[in-house]
């Protein structure tokens, strides 16, 4: 019984801690009367937003996939913790926010990582998943929407099978990369 109480209690302590502000599904929800940033994405993202949508078609099999009017941009994400985030306004609208100076130290595979993922809470509605499987010694996230970005080494070696959880919310193909 002590242990079920420790669990559950870690439960919501990380489900509190993970984001660190007033959540719906994991959207960061901001307060009446506050409105969207940005009404287009700056065009340093573009080519990631089109691999995004690219890969919702692929993934998804869903030809007319897209990533609607969600844009995406560098401003203050409001949490010295998060590198990104989904803001979601009282209007229904959402955006995806950067920290700018993560963004010009980050890797290509990390930027996408961190892209999808936040794309993944404003586009796909996607909670976070925080389940993480052993291989070999080592952990590894069993999704793209894990609180903890994918690092760029296992995101490059897993790409297929993360962006396959991402769209369709199915491990096994992730789970078969990993050798599981």
């Amino acid at each position: 019984m002590k242990i079920r109480r420790i669990f559950i209690l870690a439960l919501i302590t990380l489900s509190i801690s993970s984001c660190g502000l007033p959540l719906h599904r994991d959207l960061v929800v901001k307060n009446k009367g506050e409105v969207r940033q940005f009404e287009a994405t700056n065009p340093i993202f573009a080519n990631i937003v089109t691999q995004f949508e690219q890969a919702g078609k692929q993934y998804s099999g869903n030809p007319s996939f897209s990533v609607g009017d969600v844009p995406v941009n560098f401003g203050d994400t409001e949490n010295p913790s998060f590198e990104g985030v989904c803001f979601s306004y009282p209007d229904g609208r959402t955006e995806v926010i950067i920290r700018e100076s993560w963004w010009n130290s980050a890797s290509q595979p990390l930027k996408e990582s961190l892209i999808f993922h936040e794309l993944g809470h404003c586009v796909l509605g996607r909670d976070h998943d925080n389940e993480t499987v052993e291989v070999n010694g080592s952990s590894r996230k069993a999704s793209m929407m894990n609180a903890v970005i994918v690092n760029s080494g296992q995101y490059s070696e897993f790409r297929a099978g993360y962006l396959t959880e991402l769209f369709t919310q199915t491990k096994q193909t992730l789970f078969t990369a990993f050798g599981i």
